[in-house]
């Protein structure tokens, strides 16, 4: 990989050695501790050469130290023994000579041999030299170079790993864009943060395919890759160990965490407590006692390519076999002991496989949860083995394959349950997956047909319910889930999938104080299903509630806990994304919106999930705002590809991204166009409360014709969003650029920045038209205040207002700190001028934003600046 890796989040530091190189700083240098791979070595080389003064470097080596002087041995000229004190000085000499203000480096210098730790100590104390020296953690080091800082010759700095938030930047620079959540996790996990083993991770990713960008955005897939050098790095390490040690970690390697029993059973006492000493292992307590983990992640990577296909197997088989003499009571060691016996001599239990894959699927291990089912049905789990495969294909959102196994069963030849379990999933198959809803729907009817119980009758009605919600067909949806939140015979399945689509329907029909009356029941329905994602559903009209009812603070912190919820899980965390990415956009925060939409668009790329095109239409919406155009432009097209009859729900969101694009290329008659069709299309499928937020979308795009259609429907919705859009209508029916003012500050009040922004836009334009040049720059300094909030919004108003106000610097000046109460004198005392010229600046200003006095100039200034 050609990309430089730059010194990040170490600035501090560089800043902290160039002050300990100052003749001022009280030492003669400064020396660097921390551990292996935490960049050292980078960080002395870079403020070495930012001093920008004479240098000479030298490092300490296992070899070099076996010889007095070695490490010196290329900056001195001691042709022939003579006594160590002399020895000593003519070294000093010979690396001085001439050279004042020099700095040395030394790296590595716990590796230094006595004479040459003693010389370095010298140079310290003598000062004709300023030295930047590296030292490893825990690792022995001679008395002369830990007085260096004892003795305060030096000062010293503890280098430490990255935090996750500076090894995230650190990635993204190098990457040049931005990671996806679970990724960027999961690389912070497997480096910890140490920059040495990062950059080999990311490099090794590259070079092997599973680090690629996605959409924009880089996703790391399948397992982590290290580079050669690393590689070679934690060999040499490894290598080094005893057999009894190697032992232990080779266990781990297989199967981590272990019980501190099992662990030690499978080898000794003393070598667990050998490897935890030399820090090769740590044991912490669990639910269940002690137990064993690797002591870096890395080691388990490279001993697990270290070991040979059939030690693996063996390995694993001692595993199972010490591991079954409990049997597993938690469900993650059953999975794991699965996962173990799946690759090991023994043949598995296909009961256990299948429970396991079960289990897996539940807990969000899909990739783990396919594997399991082949293995089950490899070994003869039968027809539960392919339902479950089936559901692990589809949340991997490989549709053509779920159908393939499934569709092999006769539904004539399964009894009424088998029909449901295998039933249920192959009709959400064909609805989302593939796109092909009418065959969904053909399948559901045929599940119908053939039920005969109160519970199976239920759950189909409440797949049906989900299915009428992406139908548009809301009052059906809500008159079907009332019938089975009510009913005893619902599962907590049918309970899930009823709340959930109950919830959002009453969100968009604006039936707000009745969401969580569904919502409730349905994600405690939902965890008792083991049923995760069926709850983003419930989050999507929650937040869309608590948005339209003003309440955008309980809107992002509801947002932000489904988010956690997923704990960076795909696609759990992708979903997540989008509800937060909402919240976000709706409070004007675009530059987050967007990152937030982009990561969950790519992460839910090519996965058939509905979320897929949301995500993509927001992005676009999002982008566009900003005046990203390529970027709005390539999420349209994502989101018209990702489009169809399973999610018609979504068609006014669709509209309005092409509006919102069609904005961005400058096109605001068509944005117009498009927003009033999506009104339209919100209007006809039943949506009340969308179709007051599309109206008020119109509204900012200019468009007057919508006022009285957005009056109306303003009355039809309650909360906050809804009364404000209604005045909304009203200002734009008497053209009256006060009170389009007055909603903007509304708007602005309940934190729905954009909103408020595009009307004091408009309202800067009514009254340039009217010719009140004053009104018009203070309405233009106060759009163009929230526009900054915004991230810089580019959206037509804002563009028609972005003239900031016509003064020079010195005018601006003046006139902030009228807006401060300052007097003319106090004015020109403070700028060093007379009171004349103070008064002209005053009024050249007034009369280029053509206001009558000092108190009109501040006003404008004042409102700039807000």
């Amino acid at each position: 990989m050609g990309t430089a890796w730059p010194t990040l989040g170490r600035a501090t530091h560089l800043d902290a050695i160039g002050s300990s190189l100052l003749p001022s700083s009280g030492a003669n240098g400064v020396v660097l501790t921390g551990g292996a791979g935490v960049g050292k070595t980078t960080l002395a080389k870079d403020a070495v050469r930012d001093a920008g003064v004479p240098f000479k470097w030298v490092v300490g080596t296992e070899t070099a130290r076996r010889v007095p002087l070695g490490a010196f041995a290329h900056l001195i000229s001691v042709t022939s023994p003579i006594e160590p004190a002399t020895v000593l000085r003519s070294a000093r000499r010979d690396i001085v000579a001439g050279m004042a203000g020099m700095i040395i480096g030394v790296d590595d210098a716990h590796l230094l041999d006595n004479f040459s730790a003693t010389l370095v100590h010298q140079l310290a104390m003598g000062g004709s030299a300023r030295l930047v020296v590296t030292i490893r953690d825990n690792e022995p080091a001679p008395d002369a170079i830990t007085a260096l800082w004892k003795d305060e010759w030096l000062h010293r700095i503890e280098l430490s790993s990255f935090t996750r938030e500076q090894t995230i930047d650190l990635s993204e620079t190098v990457l040049g864009g931005p990671l996806e959540a679970p990724s960027a996790d999961r690389i912070f996990r497997v480096s910890e943060g140490n920059p040495l083993f990062l950059r080999h991770l990311i490099e090794g990713a590259l070079d092997a395919g599973s680090l690629r960008e996605v959409a924009g955005v880089w996703q790391l897939r399948g397992e982590a890759a290290i580079t050669p050098h690393l590689n070679t790095l934690v060999e040499s390490r490894i290598n080094s160990l005893s057999d009894t040690e190697r032992r232990v970690l080779e266990l781990l390697s297989f199967s981590e965490p272990l019980d501190l029993d099992v662990l030690t059973d499978l080898s000794s006492a003393d070598a667990v407590e050998a490897a935890e000493r030399d820090g090769l292992v740590r044991v912490t307590s669990g639910e269940a006692g002690l137990v064993a983990r690797l002591g870096h992640p890395l080691y388990g990577e490279v001993l697990s390519s270290q070991t040979a296909s059939p030690t693996a197997r063996r390995i694993r088989s001692e595993l199972v076999r010490r591991m079954s003499v409990t049997k597993p009571t938690h469900i993650i060691d059953k999975i794991r002991l699965a996962a173990l016996a799946l690759d090991s001599d023994i043949p598995p239990n296909p009961e256990l496989l299948v429970d396991a894959a079960r289990d897996a699927l539940r807990m969000g291990a899909i990739t783990l949860g396919e594997r399991l089912a082949n293995g089950a049905k490899a070994g003869g789990g039968g027809f539960y083995a392919s339902v479950y495969l089936g559901f692990a294909l589809a949340w991997l959102g490989r549709g053509e394959e779920v159908e393939a196994e499934l569709g092999q069963y006769d539904p004539a030849a399964l009894s009424e349950m088998e029909m449901l379990v295998w039933g249920l999933p192959r009709a959400a198959n064909f609805y989302w997956m593939l796109g092909r809803p009418a065959q969904g729907r053909a399948l559901l009817e045929l599940m119908k047909g053939r039920a005969t119980e109160k519970l199976v009758d239920n759950l189909l009605d409440a797949l049906d319910a989900t299915f009428m919600f992406y139908e548009s067909r809301l009052s059906e949806a809500v008159d079907v889930v009332a019938r089975l939140m009510d009913s005893p015979a619902s599962t907590p399945l049918a309970r899930a999938w009823a709340g959930s689509s109950g919830a959002v329907s009453l969100a968009f029909l604006g039936r707000f104080d009745e969401v969580e009356a569904l919502a409730e029941p349905g994600l405690e329905a939902a965890t008792l299903a083991e049923s995760g994602n069926v709850r983003f559903t419930c989050g999507l009209g929650q937040t869309f509630a608590l948005i339209m009812t003003g309440r955008l603070d309980d809107a992002h912190r509801l947002a932000k806990h489904y988010v956690d919820f997923a704990e960076q899980q795909q696609p759990g965390r992708s979903i997540g994304g989008v509800l937060l990415g909402q919240v976000l956009f709706a409070r004007g925060d675009l530059p987050a919106a967007c990152a937030e939409f982009k990561s969950s668009a790519a992460g839910l790329e090519g996965t058939g999930y509905s979320w897929a095109m949301l995500s993509a239409t927001h992005l676009a919406q999002a982008a566009a705002a900003l005046g990203r155009r390529d970027e709005a432009h390539d999420a349209l097209a994502r989101a018209e590809r990702l489009f169809g009859d399973n999610v018609a729900i979504f068609e006014p969101e669709l509209l309005l991204a092409r509006a919102w694009v069609a904005a961005s290329d400058g096109d605001s008659t068509t944005a117009r166009s498009l927003a009033r069709e999506a009104a339209d299309v919100a209007r006809n499928g039943g949506q009340t409360a969308v179709l007051c937020r599309m109206l008020t979308t119109a509204a900012q795009f200019g468009d007057r014709t919508i006022a009285a259609d957005l009056v109306t429907a303003s009355q039809a919705v309650p909360g906050e969003f809804a009364a404000a859009a209604g005045k909304l209508g009203a200002a734009l029916l008497e053209a009256g650029a006060g009170k389009l003012l007055s909603v903007s500050a509304e708007f602005e009040r309940m934190g729905l920045l954009l909103i408020a922004a595009d009307l004091a836009a408009l309202a800067s334009a009514e009254y340039a038209s009217a010719g009140q040049r004053s009104d018009e720059l203070s309405a233009a300094a106060a759009a163009h205040r929230l526009s900054a909030l915004c991230g810089h919004a580019l959206t037509p108003a804002l563009l028609v207002s972005a003239r900031s106000l016509p003064l020079t610097n010195r005018e601006r000046e003046v006139a902030k700190m009228i807006a401060d109460g300052l007097s003319n004198r106090d004015i020109a005392d403070r700028l060093v001028v007379s009171v004349r010229t103070v008064e002209g600046h005053i009024y050249r200003a007034c009369t280029k934003l053509e206001v009558v006095d000092r108190a009109a100039l501040a006003a404008a200034v004042s409102a700039e600046n807000r």
